[in-house]
């Protein structure tokens, strides 16, 4: 009986022991106030259009302010498809047929990919020490632009359009040292085109050091 006695004690002594380390672990996690991140990962993005993928360095950053159990509204900006080749003039070039008239014929394809969002996010932590963080807004896509009728010298450009664009984030926050907790994350992105471009699909995974002011 006495040998019960002790290991019941010992098991709530045990408890009373952990239950505040889990709940301080837990606490260390959670994003309280205004903090900044600055990160980056490897993914991949690919345009539905141009049938057209590409692997890479994506950029990362945000500015957000945590309210506390797990939950942080923010703000921020993704860089996908980093390393866009250049367009040039004679990329496209102007035939003039026998029968009459103008044609023109594609001798180069650039792979511009290059895709920025920047979306209002909501992150909220669930069971299991992660968190979920769903995004909208909006996404600006690269895409290659040539002026071959103008009535000048044909030229070549990048140029750019917007869309809609909507993010979900899986990750954990690491607190490595007090104010600089660090977020390691998998990200998915779509990224609507307009008339130039096709629907983007960005993924990836992400490191994000954090300053808590």
């Amino acid at each position: 009986m006495a040998r019960l006695s002790i290991i019941r004690i010992a098991a709530a002594v045990a408890t009373a022991a952990l239950v505040p380390s889990a709940a301080l672990a837990q606490e260390s996690r959670e994003l309280r106030g205004p903090f900044v991140g600055v990160g980056a990962g490897m993914g991949n993005v690919r345009d539905q259009g141009l049938e057209e993928q590409r692997v890479g360095v994506m950029l990362h950053a945000r500015l957000g302010w945590g309210l506390g159990h797990a939950v942080a509204p923010m703000l921020e900006v993704g860089v996908h498809g980093l390393g866009d080749e250049q367009p040039r003039n004679g990329d496209i070039v102007i035939i003039d047929p026998s029968g009459g008239g103008q044609m023109t014929q594609v001798v180069r394809t650039p792979s511009v990919l290059n895709t920025v969002s920047v979306l209002a996010s909501l992150q909220v932590g669930v069971p299991g020490g992660v968190y979920l963080r769903p995004g909208i807004g909006l996404g600006r896509h690269a895409f290659p632009a040539y002026n071959l009728f103008g009535g000048g010298t044909p030229t070549a450009d990048t140029s750019h359009e917007a869309g809609l664009a909507a993010q979900l984030a899986l990750g954990r926050v690491m607190n490595l040292a007090g104010r600089f907790p660090v977020a390691v994350e998998g990200v998915a992105l779509w990224s609507g085109g307009e008339d130039s471009t096709g629907s983007r699909w960005a993924a990836g995974v992400q490191v994000v050091p954090m300053l808590r002011f």
